[in-house]
C-alpha cells in the first residue's frame, strides 16, 4: 500500500479528506496529517511518505517550500497541490518545484482525487521498476568487474607479468596486505562439509566485500580465501571484528574462521611473497586454536630452541612398552608432546610424530579397526590441542583391565604375515614399501624395521627373491620366453631380471632353462 501524508492548515479540510475517501479500499494508508509544512517534515525526514497532499497557502511553512524540501530529501515522492486560488501563479511555481499535479479545492471530489492518485501510483510503479532495472544492471556490472579482478589476481599470484601490470592500472598501487582466511567446520559428513564450506565461503566473501572495502577477493578452496586489503585495516579494523563475531557463535554452529595477515607491501611485484607470507602466518594458528587473527609482525618465526631427538625418544618408548615399564612409557609420551610448540616443531612435524606414535601404540594392542581409524583421524584435526588430546586418548585405550598397556607379543609376526600375504597377491605389480605399510596400517619406517626383524631381510630383497622364485617355477613348468617369464613374475626390465636371477640362482634365466631341458 502507498503511504499518504495530508497537510492543510484548515482542520475541517483535513477531516473532509480523511473521511470522505476510502483510502484502504483504494490501496492507500494514511501515515499522518499536519497543519503546516514544518510539522510535516518529520515524516519526510524519516522517508515514510510516497504521496504528499498539501495545501499551498499555510502559515510557518507553506506548501511550495514543503514541496521543495520534500523533493530534495525524497525525490520519489509525488506531490499533489491543493489550492483555492483561481490565479495559477502559485500552481505553476509548485509544478516548477516538482509537484506532480494539482486540484482546486472547489472542484475536489472523490472521483477527481481517485483519478489523480491512480496516475501517481502508476508513475510510482514505473519509477520503481526503472530503479530495480538500474540497480540490477549496476549490480551485474559490479559483479563482472569483481570477477575480472579476481581472475586477474589469480594470474598475478601465479607470476603472470601482464596480469601484474594490469593490476597496477585496475587497482592503483598503494600499501596493502594479503589476508588468508580459513573456514573450519566440525561434526559433519564429508558431503555436508563440502557444501557447508562452500556456502560459508561465499557468505564470508560477500561480507568482506560489503564491510571491508577489499580491493580483490578470491576463493582458492572452499575453506580458504585470499583477500587483497588496504594496509590500514589492522589492528583495529573490520576484519578483527568479523573474526570476533564468528568466535562468539563458534561453539553453537561449529564453524570457525581464522585469518593470517601478511606484512605491508607497496608493489604488486611482491604479491606472490605477500600471499605466501599470509598462508604461513595462518598455518601458525595450528598452535593458537580457532577464531584467531594473526599478523606477520606479531608472529615472526622465533629461533628454534634445542630439539628433543624424537626418534631417540620413540625408540625408548618402544622399549618401555615392550618391557612393560608403563610409568616410564607415559612420561616419554608426555615429554614428546611437550615439544609440540612453534619454537620446536612445525605443524607438519607434529602430525608426523603423532602418526608414528599412534602406529607404535597399535603394535602394542590387538590392532582392531578402531585403532586404525584413530590413525587416519589425524588428518582431520586442525589444532595442536586436538592432536594432543587424540594421542592421549589412544594411549589410554592401550590399557587392559588395570589401565596398563598390554603388548601383544605375536603382533609383529601377525602384521608381517599380513604384509607377506599382500606381497604375494601383488608381487606382479609395481608395489612399494609405502603401499605395503599402508595395507597393514603402520608407518613406513616402522614397518621397514619390523619386517626386517621378523623375516631377517629387508623388503626389497624379499620382494626380489619372491619374484625370482616365481620365475624359476615358470621356467620349469612352461615353454614361455625369458621376457614373458620376466613380465609374469613382476619384472618390467628383462636385463634387470636376468641380473637379479643370476645373482640369486647363479645362472642366467636362459642357462637355467637350458639346463632343465637337457
Amino acid at each position: 500500500m502507498y503511504r499518504v501524508l495530508l497537510v492543510d492548515d484548515e482542520k475541517m479540510a483535513r477531516i473532509g479528506l480523511r473521511s470522505t475517501f476510502d483510502w484502504e479500499k483504494h490501496g492507500f494508508t494514511l501515515v499522518g496529517e499536519a497543519s503546516n509544512g514544518q510539522k510535516a517534515m518529520k515524516w519526510i525526514e524519516n522517508q515514510e511518505v510516497d504521496i504528499l497532499i498539501t495545501d499551498i497557502a499555510m502559515p510557518v511553512m507553506d506548501g511550495l517550500e514543503l514541496t521543495r524540501k520534500t523533493r530534495e530529501l525524497c525525490p520519489w515522492v509525488k506531490v499533489l497541490l491543493l489550492s483555492c486560488h483561481s490565479d495559477f501563479e502559485y500552481v505553476r511555481e509548485g509544478i516548477r518545484l516538482g509537484a506532480s499535479d494539482y486540484i482546486l479545492k472547489p472542484t475536489l471530489n472523490t472521483d477527481s482525487l481517485e483519478t489523480v492518485l491512480r496516475q501517481m501510483c502508476q508513475k510510482l510503479e514505473e519509477e520503481s521498476e526503472n530503479r530495480k532495472m538500474v540497480k540490477q544492471f549496476e549490480d551485474q556490472q559490479r559483479m563482472n568487474k569483481r570477477n575480472e579482478l579476481e581472475k586477474l589476481f589469480c594470474k598475478a599470484l601465479c607470476g603472470d607479468g601482464d596480469a601484474i601490470e594490469r593490476m597496477k592500472s585496475e587497482c592503483p598501487e598503494e600499501s596493502y596486505r594479503v589476508a588468508a582466511l580459513e573456514i573450519t567446520a566440525f561434526g559433519k559428513s564429508d558431503a555436508e562439509m563440502n557444501d557447508l564450506l562452500t556456502g560459508q565461503g561465499e557468505a564470508l566473501k560477500q561480507c568482506l566485500y560489503q564491510s571491508l572495502g577489499s580491493l580483490v577477493l578470491v576463493m582458492i578452496r572452499p575453506d580458504l580465501l585470499l583477500a587483497l586489503l588496504p594496509a590500514n585495516d589492522y589492528p583495529d579494523g573490520t576484519l578483527r571484528e568479523l573474526i570476533e563475531q564468528y568466535s562468539q557463535h563458534a561453539a553453537s554452529n561449529r564453524i570457525y574462521v581464522s585469518a593470517g595477515l601478511s606484512g605491508v607491501y607497496d608493489g604488486y611485484l611482491d604479491l606472490q611473497d605477500a600471499c605466501k607470507e599470509s598462508k604461513r602466518v595462518l598455518a601458525s594458528g595450528f598452535f593458537r586454536g580457532p577464531c584467531c587473527l594473526l599478523a606477520a609482525e606479531d608472529h615472526r618465526t622465533p629461533e628454534l630452541a634445542p630439539r628433543l631427538p624424537f626418534h631417540t625418544a620413540l625408540h625408548e618408548l618402544r622399549e618401555s612398552l615392550t618391557m612393560g615399564y608403563h610409568s616410564k612409557a607415559e612420561q616419554l609420551v608426555e615429554q614428546i608432546m611437550e615439544y609440540w610448540l612453534p619454537q620446536y616443531r612445525t605443524k607438519e612435524e607434529v602430525l608426523q610424530e603423532a602418526e608414528e606414535l599412534l602406529s607404535l601404540f597399535a603394535l602394542y594392542k590387538d590392532a582392531d579397526s578402531s585403532i586404525i581409524r584413530q590413525i587416519r583421524e589425524l588428518s582431520r584435526l586442525c589444532y595442536v590441542t586436538d592432536v594432543i588430546h587424540h594421542v592421549k586418548e589412544c594411549y589410554r585405550r592401550l590399557g587392559g583391565g588395570d589401565g596398563s598397556p598390554k603388548p601383544d607379543k605375536t603382533l609383529h609376526q601377525r602384521i608381517v604375515m599380513e604384509a607377506v600375504a599382500f606381497i604375494e597377491n601383488h608381487y606382479r605389480d609395481s608395489i612399494s614399501l609405502q603401499q605395503v605399510a599402508d595395507a597393514v596400517n603402520v608407518s613406513r619406517n616402522y614397518f621397514s624395521e619390523m619386517f626386517k626383524r621378523v623375516t631377517g631381510e629387508n623388503f626389497i630383497d624379499y620382494l626380489i627373491a619372491l619374484r625370482v622364485k616365481r620365475a624359476k617355477e615358470l621356467l620349469q613348468g612352461s615353454s614361455l620366453k625369458v621376457y614373458e617369464v620376466a613380465e609374469q613374475s613382476g619384472f618390467n626390465d628383462v636385463k634387470y631380471f636376468s641380473k637379479q636371477f643370476k645373482k640369486i640362482v647363479g645362472l642366467t634365466p636362459a642357462e637355467f632353462q637350458g639346463l632343465l631341458r637337457k
